[in-house]
This record gives C-alpha cells, sequence and structure tokens, in this order.
C-alpha cells in the first residue's frame, strides 16, 4: 500500500509539472473521489486513476499477453479500491465501474527502477468485470508503447480519451492462459 501512495505522490511531483507547458493543470477537488487526479486544460477536464504495476517478491508480475490480444508477454495492474463493502443496494463498492475514471496511469517503477515512468490508457477500454458495469481486478499492461491501448505520454491518453472510438473496449481471449511465463 506504500508502494502506491508513493506512485501517486511522484504522479504530483513528476507528471503534474510536465504536462503544464501542454497547457494542463491540476484541479483535483479536496474530497474523496474514485479518481485520484482532476487535470484541466482548454479542453475541459479529464479525471486520472494512478495504479502501481503489479510486482511479486519485488519482480514485475509478467503475463502471457495473447490471453488480453496483446504480442508477446505483458505487465499486469490491480484496479481495485482499497476500502471494502457494500452499498445500499447490496454491490460491491471495490470494483471500479465504467465512468468513474477516464483515464488510468499506471506506475512503471517496479519494471524500470523509476518512480517517473507512467503507461497510461483510457478508463473505458480497461477489461469488463463480472459484475454489471464493473472493471475486472486484474488489467493487462503493455511493456512499451503500443498507440493501441497504451501509451507512455498523458497528453496522447487525453486525446484518446476524447476521441470517438466506437465503443472500443480491450477483450480476453480463450488461446492462451494467463499464467506467468517460464524462463
Amino acid at each position: 500500500m506504500l508502494r502506491g501512495v508513493i506512485a501517486d505522490a511522484a504522479f504530483r511531483t513528476f507528471v503534474v509539472p510536465s504536462v503544464k507547458q501542454h497547457g494542463w493543470r491540476d484541479v483535483t477537488p479536496e474530497g474523496n473521489f474514485a479518481y485520484d487526479y482532476m487535470m484541466e486544460d482548454a479542453a475541459g477536464k479529464v479525471s486520472v486513476q494512478v495504479k502501481l504495476q503489479r510486482s511479486e517478491k519485488g519482480q514485475p508480475v509478467v503475463r502471457i499477453g495473447a490471453r488480453y490480444g496483446f504480442t508477446g508477454n505483458v505487465y499486469i495492474t490491480e484496479t481495485q479500491k482499497t476500502r471494502t463493502g457494500n452499498d445500499g443496494d447490496g454491490e460491491k463498492t471495490r470494483p471500479y465501474r465504467y465512468g468513474e475514471f477516464d483515464i488510468l496511469a499506471v506506475s512503471m517503477q517496479p519494471s524500470t527502477g523509476k518512480w517517473d515512468r507512467y503507461m497510461y490508457t483510457v478508463g473505458r477500454w480497461l477489461l469488463p468485470g463480472k459484475g454489471e458495469n464493473e472493471m475486472t481486478t486484474l488489467q493487462p499492461v503493455s511493456m512499451k508503447p503500443d498507440d493501441t491501448w497504451w501509451t507512455d505520454d498523458f497528453v496522447t491518453a487525453a486525446a484518446w480519451f476524447r476521441a470517438n472510438d466506437g465503443g472500443k473496449r480491450m477483450k480476453l481471449t480463450t488461446t492462451a492462459k494467463a499464467k506467468r511465463p517460464r524462463k
């Protein structure tokens, strides 16, 4: 959990100042929201959820990308809220739902060793979960920018979010199992 807090602080330290030159500013309101940052430029606001790339025993988690429609291997990030519980209707409150944030920013520190490296994708593109309008907990992260799903540039991700994508969404395939590749 501490490393997730560092990833969030690193976004504020490295990304927020770097996108200022492109007209972006941090307008995050006080309070508890399903997103970590509200960024704004002349075209409007974009909400950002910051997560950390998953690691186990000090190594980044790697899975076979074919299961997610990617070539080669992928990293994994865990997209769920830290608090648990149910709302008044008995629905789980830990999974994110589509529309709760616009862009997912994944700190790539476990694989790069650097806190200033992020990969970005559009929230509505993430894999669906089991419940209605829920995102699945474990999401694939491309190992490098791929011009389809993942970029290492916040401004590009914001442009993707604002573009009409025709309902584009990542999908699980049945061609491969999601086990760690053997070395």
